[in-house]
């Protein structure tokens, strides 16, 4: 038996955690089994082999997820997956979980009146648990894509802008989407915006 334990109880999981600095990144405990360390979404993020896993997650510059992981006790011969008691599955899903794209957003013009608004749309299926999400991003200049914080329903299947106006003209719109169990994130293509 590890000295953290070969379970995902709240003691091993304080103990796991011992050393792990409070910084701008917030960090989480993350107990990973082998039936999670052998799926491809969790290996994606970098959670690869079963223990205990100090993780985080942020959007870099272009506004793509980005995932640092690092293991902090490797435990062999852990916990069996029914048994895991911490609600960790939005980080690391315990079943394969994946999500496509079936309709793409589709670029549109429209004039600037004082009133007119576009919405941008797509469709996507999943496999697995959990739910979809959504989140609209825009770029504004060139493919530097950050998350939207306009119009409405920004992280659902149909995106709304707000009013148009001349400088929304050529702006790019695309939807990152996943499920809430943790399936590999799907970007759609990019749709373009012309304002008249």
């Amino acid at each position: 038996m590890s000295l953290y334990g070969s379970d995902d109880s709240n003691a091993n999981k304080t103990k796991a955690g011992i050393g792990v600095a409070t910084d701008s990144q917030t960090k989480t405990i993350v107990y990973i089994d082998e039936t999670e360390a052998a799926l491809a979404q969790n290996k994606a993020r970098g959670l690869n082999a079963p223990g205990w896993w100090s993780y985080f997650t942020y959007n870099d510059s272009a506004g793509n997820a980005r995932h640092k992981a690092e293991q902090m006790i490797f435990v062999a011969g852990g916990e069996a997956n029914s048994g895991e008691t911490q609600a960790d599955d939005t980080l690391a899903g315990d079943f394969l979980s994946t999500v496509s794209i079936g309709t793409q957003p589709s670029s549109a013009s429209k004039a600037a009146n004082g009133s007119n608004t576009q919405n941008f749309a797509v469709t996507a299926t999943k496999t697995g648990g959990g739910s979809i999400t959504y989140q609209w991003q825009v770029a504004t200049d060139g493919d530097n894509f950050a998350d939207v914080t306009t119009g409405t329903n920004k992280t659902s299947a149909t995106y709304t802008t707000a009013v148009l106006v001349a400088g929304d003209n050529g702006n790019k719109y695309r939807c990152k989407v996943n499920t809430t169990k943790g399936a590999p994130e799907k970007v759609s293509n990019a749709a373009t915006l012309t304002v008249t």
